[in-house]
């Protein structure tokens, strides 16, 4: 059995809910749909060195100020090559968390850098994993420092001057604490109640480091308490236990811990067992020199980075001219494109990285750096952009003959319930699967709220142990049905399950019937707790058989409780009459934000979590700090728009605050 090892890095940096600016289901951008403008935000990777300046961000994770908050990011890197591994922590190994999701962005220096959830670690049962884990927090905030400068006759004259001064310890130390494993208490991770770990001394460079920790005193480190520029080597087994088999999560879990996991520092465990072969999915390739290493068979274009939609340009048999406007902006083309485009295009760097991308006779990838887009076409343009030289398209490349997906469903900051770091549909995950597919999902739960998991069209069965002794139960794979069949399951913070989707012909888990191509479409994939789910919580799951025309995604419309008049859900409506729009209170905002109604329509604002009041901004109304449950209705019989805030979270025109548009 193996020792598999992973180099994990803990860095900060903004990080974007929405990449796509897109809620398809309402057919809004992220400026509609929430009322906020786009942010323009630096990204750098310590490991690297890379910083990208002038990146937009449509939905940014914000601070109660609407300032740009930064996440937390649990990062893989390359294990060293030098001996004394002073070149550790320096190359980074971005992996998308699923392959064949459409939209999940470029995870490397290129894009997001960084993953959330975190790098999915794998194994076997029989499998031990090591972890080695630095802390890189650098979070600052707005302080102040003091400057002396020599003054004649006084001596010196001392100014206090703004800057940025790194946020408390306490909020910047980190750990890992795993879910699933058999671990000792030194690699439990649990503040405060890891031990010294004796066969790891501080080495003098991290001394410092170690000491500057509130409470922490020795030589030895302790795992619950990694401060920022210390490390520390964590160690989980499974010691051949079956019952270790299944997904599972690992987090955060020193002084902050909840702050810290509310802001990403979170990630999925993935325990496979070889005995398990009905409904097993495990596409690592099988290499003792890199346990973790993925069979391309099974990735988009072979990579981990892939794209599920390949695209193929031909020359044109004309000469065409570009006109000067057509080069305003270039490159013109999003890689992640948005509403009725072509999702899931491949990057810049993507292209780049293609031995054919240059080519312009041959059927291969645009140049993207000199590539303009017009509706679903992609137009290369030569090396002089003055021509026109071939027109692209894209289709959809051949899904593999099984996967494996994972979601986390959580709360990120103020952006409130995502699924892996992304909200509304265009930007969460959509699942590439075909008719055949052997498709397994693992489903994990993070937070302080409790969700439901529901595919339509779909059915499944939760496998457990054989018998119910303790023997037979510990020395078994987990191939028999413990659930009814079922297509929602309910589950909460931490909770995590897995289940396993026979696709091919006649399966009766399938949707659409037992048809081969009967299952061929794009199927709703989310939670069913009605405010999570209108407030982003929903993907999809979009079965295909390789080779159609990646021309985009249905799109919808807005709710018109959305819209001027009321009615729809939450509202009375008809036209007969006043109307009521309902506002939901729930993670830290006011969904939907800003309302828009008629002169003599009334709001509604239910509450859908704990702790938050309606109260207006000139003190025309307040409703008091209520909690999941309570309701307070206001009518408006006069035009004019009316500003609010939560009073415990937010404050006029910032935090948590909302506006009700009366026309």
């Amino acid at each position: 059995m193996a020792t598999i090892e992973y180099w994990i890095q803990l860095e900060n940096r903004p990080w974007d809910v929405c990449p796509n600016n897109i809620d398809r289901m309402s057919g809004q951008n992220l400026k509609d749909l929430e009322g906020k403008d786009p942010a323009t935000v630096s990204l750098s990777s310590p490991g690297s060195g890379v910083v990208r300046s002038g990146v937009t961000m449509y939905r940014p994770v914000r601070k109660s100020d609407a300032s740009v908050d930064e996440a937390l990011i649990l990062r893989r890197y390359k294990p060293p090559l030098k001996p004394d591994q002073s070149d550790a922590w320096t190359q980074p190994d971005d992996r998308k968390i699923n392959a064949w999701d459409l939209n999940e962005p470029d995870p490397t220096d290129t894009g997001t850098m960084g993953t959330i959830p975190g790098p999915v670690i794998e194994c076997n049962v029989g499998d031990s994993v090591k972890v080695h884990f630095r802390n890189r927090d650098m979070r600052t905030e707005l302080g102040t420092k003091t400057i002396c400068f020599p003054f004649p006759f006084i001596g010196e004259i001392c100014l206090p001057f703004p800057t940025a001064v790194p946020i408390a310890i306490e909020k910047r130390t980190h750990s890992l604490h795993p879910h699933g494993f058999v671990f000792e208490p030194t690699s439990d991770g649990a503040y405060p109640l890891s031990p010294p770990d004796s066969s790891q001394p501080i080495p003098p460079a991290e001394a410092a480091a170690w000491s500057s920790v509130p409470g922490f005193s020795g030589s030895l480190k302790k795992g619950d308490r990694v401060p920022p520029g210390g490390t520390f080597t964590y160690l989980w087994n499974t010691f051949g236990w079956p019952t270790t088999a299944g997904v599972w999560l690992y987090h955060d879990h020193s002084i902050c811990d909840m702050d810290n996991v509310e802001h990403g520092a979170i990630g999925i465990i993935v325990i496979h067992n070889p005995a398990d072969a009905q409904q097993e999915v495990d596409i690592r390739a099988g290499d003792p020199q890199d346990p973790s290493r993925l069979d391309p068979t099974f990735l988009p274009g072979g990579s981990p980075n892939g794209s599920p939609i390949q695209t193929f340009c031909f020359p044109l048999p004309f000469e065409t001219h570009v006109l000067p406007f057509d080069l305003e902006g270039l490159p013109s083309v999003n890689p992640m494109p948005m509403q009725g485009e072509m999702h899931g295009m491949p990057s810049i760097a993507e292209a780049k990285k293609s031995k054919h991308a240059k080519s312009e006779t041959d059927a291969a990838s645009p140049e993207m750096a000199r590539t303009i887009q017009r509706g679903n076409l992609l137009l290369e343009l030569d090396e002089k952009l003055l021509l026109i030289r071939r027109f692209c398209i894209s289709r959809y490349r051949t899904p593999p003959t099984k996967a494996l997906y994972v979601q986390l469903f959580h709360s990120l900051g103020d952006a409130g319930m995502c699924i892996n770091g992304r909200k509304y549909v265009g930007n969460t995950p959509t699942m590439i699967a075909g008719t055949t597919t052997r498709m397994r999902f693992g489903v994990v739960g993070m937070g302080s709220d409790v969700h439901t998991f529901h595919i339509h069209g779909h059915r499944w069965i939760i496998p457990g142990p054989h018998g119910n002794a303790p023997g037979a139960i510990q020395g078994s794979v987990l191939d028999t049905p413990v659930s009814q069949f079922e297509d929602t399951r309910i589950f909460g913070p931490a909770n995590s399950f897995v289940f396993t989707i026979q696709g091919q012909a006649g399966s009766f888990m399938r949707a659409g019937g037992p048809g081969q191509d009967q299952p061929i479409g794009e199927w709703h994939m989310h939670c069913h707790v009605l405010a999570h789910m209108m407030t982003g919580m929903m993907g999809s799951l979009l079965i295909i058989n390789g080779g159609e025309l990646a021309f985009g995604l249905p799109i919808g419309v807005p709710c018109p409780s959305e819209m001027a008049g009321g009615g729809g859900m939450g509202g009375n409506g008809g036209a007969g009459g006043p109307k009521t729009v309902t506002v939901h209170v729930v993670n830290f905002q006011f969904n939907p934000d800003p309302v828009t109604i008629n002169a003599g329509d009334s709001v509604t604002w239910q509450w859908d979590a704990d702790d938050h009041s309606t109260t207006s901004d000139t003190a025309i109304w307040d409703s008091g700090v209520f909690n999941t449950g309570h309701t307070f209705t206001r009518a408006f019989p006069a035009a004019g728009n009316f500003p609010y805030h939560c009073s415990i979270h937010g404050s006029p025109g910032a935090g948590m605050h909302g506006t009700v548009k009366v026309v």
